[in-house]
């Protein structure tokens, strides 16, 4: 590698650590109050540590600052797994099994890093620690392509699409490169192009991400909305807070919904803004502004959990199965029913008729 060439793939990965570490303290910043953006900040501290240790330029460091900063760069995928749930998933929750990865990944890496480990077990090992990786990708991208269609948010669903290329491009490009090199030397234009996509996609991000995004960035996950409404009396009060240019429109929308049109299986942000005369994303700002929900399954379910609650405590229903219940008010089987009842009101369907009317 000419002195000119290192030189430049230095500047790239200087330039793309500090654009990394710069995006880490603003959303750091911010994570005081959005734990969405506390999870980002701690994916691009590692990525710029990442950037920086994976380089061929850079003298090495001594083993005792060398072994945390790499298990900080191990845990990077981590870190972006944990923030594209909580930004894709309105009902992400911690649970046990988020945190395994940042045990079982270091000791993968490092031992065969530092010959710990040799031959199949090796090679075990590192299939392991990419497998991990990989499924971390494919989850995030799950998250971001499951449910597009019914996001609210357009900042939110535009952000899909780019996680989406970024993973499918970028993260398998890292995957395959470092399988390729357990066997055969990466050429240097490989190592020099990674730093320069790194450097482009954080310059990209950061001039993005740092102008004003307060409706990607809500407040802290899990926390309702403050003007969320789920309610039909509350819907209606409503009304005097929607502007005179929206206000026929937000008519029009009550109206379908009072006359049950949540019950209709299969609905659709379009199908329901061709209803109510709109475009798609004027109906999806004005729930989205007007209500505030996130995502069209939580403003379907706000009406239908209601229905079902009145159809479950009713005597006159002791009898109706509950997969009746759930396919008549729209939902296509009955384990979204089932989930979204629970979430909605801490009890099954079935415990919530038996403590109503006392029928199993």
């Amino acid at each position: 590698m000419t002195e000119a060439v290192a030189d430049m793939e230095t500047l790239l990965r200087g330039g793309a650590a500090g654009i990394s570490l710069l995006l880490a303290l603003a959303l750091g910043f911010h994570g005081r109050k959005s734990q969405t953006s506390l999870l980002a900040a701690l994916f691009c501290l590692s990525t710029g540590i990442y950037v920086l240790i994976s380089g061929r330029t850079l003298p090495p460091a001594p083993i005792p600052v060398i072994v945390p900063l790499a298990v900080v760069a191990i845990w990077g995928t981590v870190f972006f797994w944990w923030f594209g749930a909580a930004i894709f998933d309105d009902d992400f929750r911690w649970r046990w099994w988020r945190f395994l990865p940042l045990v079982l990944m270091p000791p993968f890496f490092l031992g065969r890093v530092f010959g710990l480990f040799e031959g199949a077990l090796a090679n075990t090992l590192l299939f392991i620690h990419l497998l991990l990786n990989a499924l971390m990708f494919a989850d995030v991208l799950r998250l971001a392509i499951v449910n597009a269609a019914g996001d609210l948010v357009d900042p939110r669903r535009r952000f899909r699409i780019i996680i989406s290329v970024v993973v499918a491009v970028f993260g398998i490009g890292i995957a395959v490169a470092e399988m390729t090199e357990t066997s055969t030397a990466i050429p240097d234009w490989v190592v020099r192009f990674q730093a320069a996509a790194i450097f482009a996609l954080n310059l990209l991000f950061g001039a993005w991400l740092l102008s004003p995004r307060t409706s990607l960035f809500a407040p802290e996950t899990g926390a309702a909305p403050s003007r969320l409404v789920t309610d039909e009396a509350s819907w209606e009060a409503q009304a005097d807070t929607v502007s005179p240019a929206d206000r026929p429109a937000y008519d029009r929308l009550i109206a379908l919904m009072d006359e049950g049109v949540y019950r209709e299986e299969g609905l659709s942000v379009a199908v329901l803004a061709e209803k109510v005369g709109l475009p798609e994303h004027q109906l999806r700002k004005l729930i989205n502004g007007a209500l505030g929900f996130r995502n069209f399954s939580a403003f379907l379910n706000a009406r239908r959990i209601e229905d079902a609650k009145a159809m479950l405590a009713d005597p006159e229903h002791a009898r109706k199965q509950i997969l009746q219940i759930a396919l008549d008010l729209g939902y296509g089987s009955i384990a979204p029913f089932n989930r979204a009842f629970k979430q909605a009101t801490g009890k099954t369907p079935s415990e919530y008729r038996k403590d109503a009317i006392g029928r199993d």
